[in-house]
Formats: C-alpha cells, structure tokens, sequence
C-alpha cells in the first residue's frame, strides 16, 4: 500500500533512514517536511501497515520539488516499492502543480544513480564536500512525469 505520511509513521520511517541513509537526520524532519508540502511525503507500507519505505521532499517554488529523502528497507528493495513510491510521488507532485525534480546521491550509491536514470533524471552536477562526511554528491535533475 502507497499512501501519504501520516505523524505517527515518524518513528518507523526514522529506523528506515537511520539503517539506509548514510546522512543523520533529526526524528523532527518527517513532521517538518509534511508541514511544509503533505502531497511530498509518501510512504509504503506492508500488508499489516507497517511503513517500510519512504520519500520526503519539500518544495521549492510554485513549479519545482526537491527529493530530500528515499528509502526502503533492505529485505524489501529490488520488488518494485520504490519504483511504486516515485510513481505515487510524481502523481502528487503533478497534482500540486510540480513540472520539475530535482535531488541529490551520493556517486557511490550506483543502484539509487541507475534508478533515477531509469525513471528520467540526468546528472547535472557534481557538488563537492555535499553530504557530513565530506562526500561529493550527484545533483539530478527531472521532469514530474516521463514521457515514453
């Protein structure tokens, strides 16, 4: 099940980033992030409801989002949920009025790199000593919907 964020995933969608994201984030930024765009917080959860995974992104202008955060827990990655999150995400944000998205990962991370790629974003710039570790990032950018 796609569905919007809802206050109470908080501390569920907070052990999804702390075991797949590398950056440290504090609890409050799921409420913060729905405060600022509702429609931009999407999770996924299993059949017994429970979250397990997520995109929080806030928006930037009247027709421009930025992906902040996307995980989906290990044992459930390479099943189509993440696939299943952005599509629910790009249908929201198109919605709300978003004709562009843009994001940032880190090169290392070359699965989330090939994901993005296949659903429409080019790399556009590499910004040095981005993330808390000193890392570089990847900045992509794409269209809210990818035409075939």
């Amino acid at each position: 099940m796609i569905r919007e964020y809802r206050p109470e995933d908080s501390d569920e969608l907070y052990a999804i980033a702390l075991s797949s994201l590398d950056e440290m984030y504090e609890p409050s930024v799921f409420y913060y992030f729905h405060s600022q765009w509702p429609a931009g917080q999407i999770v996924a959860c299993d059949y017994a409801g429970h979250p397990i995974g997520f995109l929080s992104s806030t928006r930037v202008n009247n027709n421009q989002a930025r992906i902040m955060m996307f995980a989906v827990r290990q044992e459930y990655r390479q099943q189509g949920i993440g696939q299943s999150i952005i599509d629910r995400f790009r249908m929201n944000a198109v919605m709300s009025g978003i004709t562009f998205i843009t994001l940032e990962v880190k090169p290392s991370n070359t699965a989330a790199v090939r994901f993005y790629k296949r659903n429409g974003f080019k790399e556009t710039n590499i910004l040095p000593r981005f993330y808390q570790d000193g890392g570089d990032a990847i900045r992509m950018d794409g269209p809210t919907i990818m035409f075939s």
